[in-house]
């Protein structure tokens, strides 16, 4: 493998003189700039990005952070659409991902700070949001460059990547309201009181008293929720719809819906479009909120400081689209 030496040599300048020369360093004149980088072209040098970065103190490594397991998230799927989005933008800057990941919150929070400490690992994208995480104030009083994907809870000041959650809300609503035919929709949700269930849910209610309806909302628990669900399900047999805040919890309440009405079916809007869909029938829809996409901004967000080149004030937040169908 051709090294920095090799080219140095080739060049007949010192190794510092060639590492400059390849970083466009203005101090080397720009026709031997070009000399050297043609040669390193006919050699077929590759650069070590992580050593260059290793010397300035920081790894080619962004750390990706999950929410626990007890918070039951890990195997939803639009998690490994946001992973795609991310792993897509990182490559072509010579960054590779590495995952915190852990059953309890003090076990991520050590993941992370075992990055930091012994990695070297200096930016962060954290696919939750939730008050009081030990993660987001170690990140901050490190002073180390995170995104958070979904609105942050307590620091508004945090750079995120998000959706209109609300905006959303009320277009799932209208949606089943409108064009599904529906009258008395259920809302249902996790127990986590993610902020973006909140606000999808605050979407929901806007969209339902707008009609003259009452809100009818409910929470599936962690666990023996069979039962609980079912019963509920035949409390309110005025249920014609379901809107939910993702497609595994909108399945998951559609087939308790059919455990208490064997036979029948009703529409449901759920968020995040997911494979799981293929599952259902043709009168669930889901709104697509474009993962990869909330993946691929998160870390352009990330990179600002290094990449911005025109030296405005960078922006602290994307809020990206959606679409229904």
């Amino acid at each position: 493998m051709t090294t920095i030496r090799d080219i140095a040599k080739k060049a007949n300048v010192s190794v510092s003189t060639a590492s400059r020369a390849l970083n466009n360093n203005p101090r080397i004149s720009v026709k031997t700039r070009q000399r050297i980088q043609a040669i390193a072209a006919a050699e077929g040098y590759m650069p070590n990005y992580n050593a260059r970065n290793l010397t300035l103190g920081e790894a080619n490594v962004v750390g990706i952070v999950f929410p626990a397991a007890e918070n039951n998230v890990q195997g939803n799927p639009f998690y490994i659409d946001i992973l795609r989005g991310i792993n897509k933008q990182l490559a072509p800057r010579h960054y590779v991902l590495s995952v915190a990941i852990g059953d309890h919150t003090e076990q991520v929070f050590e993941n992370v700070k075992s990055m930091v400490e012994q990695a070297k690992v200096k930016r962060f994208i954290l696919l939750y949001s939730y008050a009081s995480d030990p993660v987001t104030e170690y990140l901050r009083k490190k002073a180390l460059r995170f995104v958070i994907i979904g609105e942050p809870v307590e620091d508004k000041n945090d750079f995120y990547v998000d959706n209109n959650n609300y905006q959303a809300g009320i277009a799932g609503t209208e949606y089943l309201l409108g064009h599904l035919g529906a009258k008395h929709p259920v809302f249902v949700e996790s127990s986590h009181e993610w902020p973006y269930e909140r606000s999808r849910r605050e979407g929901f209610q806007a969209a339902i008293l707008r009609r003259g309806v009452s809100p009818l909302i409910y929470r599936l628990q962690k666990e023996n929720n069979d039962g609980i669900t079912v019963e509920f399900i035949r409390q309110h047999p005025e249920i014609d719809s379901i809107m939910a805040t993702d497609d595994i919890i909108g399945f998951e309440f559609y087939h308790h819906w059919q455990c208490a009405h064997p036979g029948k079916s009703i529409p449901a809007v759920s968020f995040n479009h997911s494979f799981i869909l293929q599952l259902a029938n043709h009168q669930f829809h889901s709104i697509n909120l474009f993962p990869e996409n909330l993946g691929s901004a998160a870390v352009d967000l990330l990179f600002t400081d290094k990449e911005n080149k025109g030296g405005e004030e960078p922006p602290r937040k994307i809020i990206l689209p959606f679409e229904i169908s």
